[in-house]
This record gives structure tokens, sequence and C-alpha cells, in this order.
């Protein structure tokens, strides 16, 4: 089934095409592979610590590169993600039930100096080319951050079928952006329904 629509851009920035999503259980099995090449020494640390929050957070890559050591609480498996608009600061707590998620943010914070440091401390051109390098390697194909998000959106959507906890947990105002997530959701209808039909007519 060919998935059309794209999840709106604002201003001159390209739309990214809902088809362009990869799918989020290829997403973590190419984290399952990438804890691989972590342990022969084959991967940064930094870079998977990025990506995992990333992709177990459905987070913006701005939101990302603002979190501080502080903002995991461990012992609760939740992540305090803050997103600035109109010169305001909106603030949501995450759930993370994950161990690869916990394993990885353990190991990587133990290298920071400090309880308050930042994360990452980097650059927003530096943080995209990891995850370009990152998807190019272990998906097979250059994926944007914000895709990741996209791929964590269709997945709580298309299992939990709750918009409003979705919407609560990317941190949108109303469903309008939601829709497309939902519209995109739809192509697991087609294998079921043929297999009604098929049952049906037979």
């Amino acid at each position: 089934m060919s998935v059309q629509g794209s999840v709106v851009g604002r201003g001159s920035k390209p739309k990214l095409k809902l088809s362009d999503v990869p799918r989020f259980e290829s997403v973590i099995n190419a984290i399952k592979r990438a804890l691989k090449d972590l342990v022969r020494g084959k991967l940064n640390l930094r870079d998977l610590a990025l990506i995992v929050v990333l992709v177990y957070t459905g987070c913006r890559l701005n939101e990302a590169l603002a979190l501080t050591l502080g903002d995991l609480d461990f012992k609760g498996r939740t992540v305090k993600l803050r997103q600035l608009k109109k010169q305001r600061e909106f603030i949501r707590i995450v759930p993370v039930p994950s161990k690869i998620f916990w394993d990885v943010l353990s190991e990587y914070c133990r290298t920071l100096p400090f309880k308050h440091s930042k994360l990452f401390d980097i650059s927003d051109r530096q943080a995209r080319n990891i995850v370009y390098k990152f998807t190019t390697k272990y998906i097979g194909i250059r994926i944007r951050p914000h895709a990741l998000r996209h791929a964590y959106a269709t997945y709580i959507l298309k299992k939990t079928k709750d918009l409003e906890a979705a919407r609560r947990l990317l941190g949108h105002e109303d469903y309008r952006v939601l829709k497309a997530y939902l519209d995109y959701t739809q192509e697991d209808l087609e294998d079921p329904l043929e297999r009604l039909f098929r049952e049906l007519e037979a």
C-alpha cells in the first residue's frame, strides 16, 4: 500500500514525507546492532546516546540538545524535556520504560563531569551529522532527525490508539499534526482487511 501525505513543514523548511519515515521496529533493531559495535569499540558512546534519546522519547532535536544530566530520572525512568515556544518554556515529562535506553544513558552519563552538565555539548549541525551517519550505516538510508520523531509517533498511535497520550508525549498543542501520523498508520489496516474479505468471499 503506497502511503501519501506529508507532515506540514514550517516556513521554508522542506516537508517530510510520511512515506520516508522508517518503521519504529526497524530503528530499534538498528540500535540493537549498534550496541554490538559499541562493545567492539566501533561506535562512539555519545553518538549512540543521542540516537537513543531521540528514538525512545520522540523528542525534537533541539529538545535533546537542551537536556542536562539532571533531567534524567533514573529511578522513575522519566526524562524532562523543554520546549521553547514564543519565548516561553514548556516542560513535559516523558516515561521511558526501556532497559536499552537506561543502560546506554547510565554508561554515558558516567563520562559527564558535573551533575548539571549538558548531555550533548555539540552543535545542531554536529547532531544532525550523527543521525545521518547512524541511519545510513544501520538502516541503509540517510534519515533526518525529525523522521525518528515521526517513527516514534506512529508507533505510539498504532499501539495505543490514544490521541491524547500521543499529544502529551510529543508536546503538541492540538491534534492537527497528529492527524497526519494517524493517516499514516492506516496502512496497517490493509492486510487484516484483505484477509477478512478473502475469507468472506471464499
